[in-house]
């Protein structure tokens, strides 16, 4: 078997045992859950950068005809996460060092232009929104819980953006969050890594509640780095 058609054989064969794994293909109906489902798969480390969507193997786990297919994998290009070649198919995104270092030094121009703009003293109801998102984070945390790990986390970071007030901030921090998913996949499913993160959330919610903007912003900052570190070193010796 010649080795173009032994991955694609290899491929679709992965896809297939992960139906068990994520969401159920009956309640798959729409493009957003396609693109929901596959975006979860790659947070989640269930597909990997550099790894082919094989729209038939896709067909086939998500009970969709071919044009939802490709508009979810267009969907899904649009946000950074996956890259379309020509002739060769679709593919999960890999980026190299470059566009990492870019993309997270605007991840923190972002993040830092919001935490200028967050309210402090902080009004009490943002404040126990926040602390009982992250309770519930932690819970999954204990539980290993990887995919409510990762919902939980979205919102922690969203309700704490949300409440800088502007929407075109929010709105592109999230773009630019949405795009580093598919680095973020190694830190998510290290015990390690989500201690880390869940000590960092608490020591955000403690500056926040100390009305100490300074504290919070050298945190958010700091926050960023495990996650692109560990994937730096990873395409260093995996991809080059």
């Amino acid at each position: 078997m010649p080795a173009r058609e032994a991955n694609m054989s290899r491929t679709a064969a992965t896809l297939e045992s992960r139906n068990a794994e994520t969401t159920d293909p009956a309640a798959v109906v729409s493009v957003d859950d396609i693109v929901a489902a596959v975006e979860e798969d790659i947070v989640l480390g269930r597909l990997h950068p550099k790894e082919r969507l094989v729209e038939e193997a896709m067909m086939e786990r998500f009970d969709g005809k071919r044009h939802m297919v490709r508009q979810a994998l267009f969907q899904l290009e649009s946000i950074g996460l996956v890259e379309r070649i020509k002739n060769r198919g679709a593919f999960v995104k890999s980026y190299p060092p470059e566009e990492v270092e870019h993309l997270y030094a605007m991840r923190e121009i972002l993040e830092l232009a919001a935490v200028e703009a967050l309210p402090l003293p902080a009004p009490p109801e943002w404040l126990a929104e926040l602390e009982d998102i992250h309770r519930r984070y932690s819970e999954a945390v204990d539980a290993h819980d990887l995919r409510q790990v990762f919902r939980l986390n979205i919102a922690f970071h969203r309700t704490l953006f949300r409440a800088a007030g502007n929407p075109f901030l929010y709105e592109t921090i999230n773009e630019f969050a949405q795009k580093a998913h598919g680095i973020r996949f190694i830190a998510i499913a290290d015990k390690d890594s989500l201690a880390q993160a869940r000590r960092e959330h608490q020591t955000m919610i403690d500056a926040i509640r100390d009305q100490d903007r300074e504290r919070l912003a050298r945190l958010c900052r700091e926050h960023l780095l495990p996650s692109k570190n560990r994937y730096l070193s990873l395409y260093q010796h995996t991809f080059e």
